[in-house]
């Protein structure tokens, strides 16, 4: 079993995505500890709402940089809307992060695990996808 770890930042909504990601990942075979000491895959969910909420995520990063030396298998992920918000700057400033996914891609988590497997890269989703939505008058069919 591997081991997930997952800070959540602010609001009752990131709570309630911080539990899908969780479930997401558990056909993964990620179950959910209490630190990020000894975990196979940490991940920030963050809150741009909260005061100087990129800072304490910037701060988290750097602490958990020593532990990634430690654990180079490590992923590292950063999620919600200061991902969002910081996207590509964010793995420039922090390299220590894996994968940054903003609120709308939680549902692409498998899928970015196995790419950044596959590419051995850092793994962007921050932006939003567009949706072609056609509308029907009664007289269409």
């Amino acid at each position: 079993m591997k081991k997930l770890f997952i800070k959540t930042y602010g609001c009752q909504m990131n709570a309630y995505d911080s539990a899908r990601m969780a479930d997401l990942l558990a056909p993964l075979g990620y179950g959910a500890v209490d630190t990020p000491q000894g975990a196979d895959m940490v991940i920030l969910n963050t809150c741009h709402i909260r005061e100087k909420a990129a800072e304490k995520v910037y701060s988290e990063l750097g602490r958990l940089k020593a532990l990634k030396r430690q654990k180079p298998e490590m992923l590292v992920a950063v999620a919600g809307c200061v991902a969002q918000a910081e996207g590509q700057e964010m793995v420039a400033r922090a390299p220590v992060v894996d994968m940054v996914v903003g609120p709308q891609s939680y549902h692409r988590l498998p899928e970015m695990i196995a790419r950044h497997a596959r590419e051995a890269g850092h793994v962007l989703e921050t932006d939003f996808r567009r949706w072609k939505i056609r509308f029907f008058s009664r007289g269409d069919k």
